[in-house]
């Protein structure tokens, strides 16, 4: 039966059948041929099957496998990219690192340009009440003679007035009135010479004279309402300690405030005063700074001046033009000072 199974011909199943010796054998063996085709058809049909389930399982692999290639060839281009995007970040982190270096150098020359106009501003402002207390002392010496002499002039009125006294008590009444003239010490003008003391030269306001005591109640008075010194701006760096906006963990101490404006903007005083120091400084290119009575306005990062020490100005007077940095940015620095003390600039100025 194997045997015949094996040659697949329908020839061979019925030579096995008439190779029966009975009948009875004859059914037999047909119940077997009948068994067995069925048998084998059934196994061909799971044959089939299992085929068919290979083939789909082929396909399916064969699709994973194309998925998996396509995922490796797309983790090889983002593996590519990404190593891509770490050269530029690293490439980032050493323009930020360069940068960081420059705007720290960038920091330490301000700092060292804002100490100069510090130490600018403070000589001056010692020299000036220096000044204005050697001028008061001169005054109130003047003023002490001018007294002496009103008062020897009425004595020697009042003796030549006198009828009641003899010429010779009149000639004796002269000489002891100029005797004691000149041993008065406020007549004297050796004794009245002005002499500097401890607790002059450490005085820390200025003298005020009448008119100067007027500018500087005049500008007192205009807290608030004061001018800008350029006519178009903004505000880019306020007055005081504020963190920097790049650098972290470092703070940045403005004595004035800054202002950005346009390229060769006029610059104009506050107020009116007169023209106390026109200087150059590192950093600051060159600065004005007047004075109105014991007040102070400073104009750093200008360009050009157009006024000169001792000069009096007026309010809105243009003194000079805006300064253009490196960067291209044209910047003034205006601060306000009365006597040795530092104030807030945007406290005084008026809204535009």
């Amino acid at each position: 039966m194997y045997a015949a199974s094996k040659t697949s011909s329908g020839f061979n199943q019925l030579m096995f059948l008439f190779a029966s010796e009975s009948f009875n054998q004859f059914v037999v063996r047909l119940r077997y041929v009948r068994q067995y085709t069925e048998e084998r058809q059934k196994q061909a049909l799971r044959i089939i099957g299992a085929q068919q389930q290979l083939s789909h399982e082929l396909d399916g692999l064969t699709q994973q496998r194309q998925r998996q290639k396509s995922l490796l060839t797309t983790q090889l281009v983002e593996n590519r990219n990404l190593l891509g995007l770490k050269t530029e970040q690293d490439e980032v982190v050493q323009q930020l690192s360069q940068q960081e270096q420059g705007l720290r150098q960038e920091l330490t020359q301000r700092q060292q340009a804002v100490a100069r106009l510090d130490d600018l501003i403070a000589q001056r402002v010692r020299e000036e009440i220096a000044r204005a207390a050697h001028a008061a002392r001169l005054a109130a010496v003047a003023a002490r003679r001018r007294a002496a002499r009103a008062s020897a002039a009425a004595g020697r009125r009042r003796s030549s007035a006198s009828r009641s006294e003899a010429r010779n008590d009149e000639t004796t009444t002269a000489s002891n009135t100029d005797t004691a003239r000149d041993d008065d010490p406020s007549a004297n003008p050796e004794s009245d010479a002005p002499e500097e003391t401890t607790a002059d030269r450490r005085a820390s306001r200025v003298a005020l004279t009448p008119e100067t005591a007027l500018v500087s109640s005049g500008f007192a008075g205009n807290r608030g309402r004061l001018p800008w010194p350029v006519a178009h701006g903004f505000v880019s760096q306020h007055f005081g300690r504020h963190p920097h906006p790049v650098l972290r963990h470092v703070t940045v101490d403005n004595r004035g405030v800054d202002i950005q404006t346009n390229e060769g903007e006029p610059v104009r005083a506050v107020f009116g005063g007169r023209v106390l120091t026109v200087a150059q400084v590192p950093g600051m290119n060159t600065i004005v700074m007047i004075q109105h009575g014991e007040y102070f306005t400073v104009y750093a990062k200008l360009r050009s001046v157009n006024v000169h020490e001792g000069e009096q100005v007026s309010a809105r007077e243009a003194i000079g033009s805006a300064a253009t940095d490196a960067d291209g940015t044209a910047q003034v620095q205006f601060q306000v000072w009365r006597n040795s003390a530092n104030l807030n600039p945007e406290s005084w100025l008026g809204r535009k």
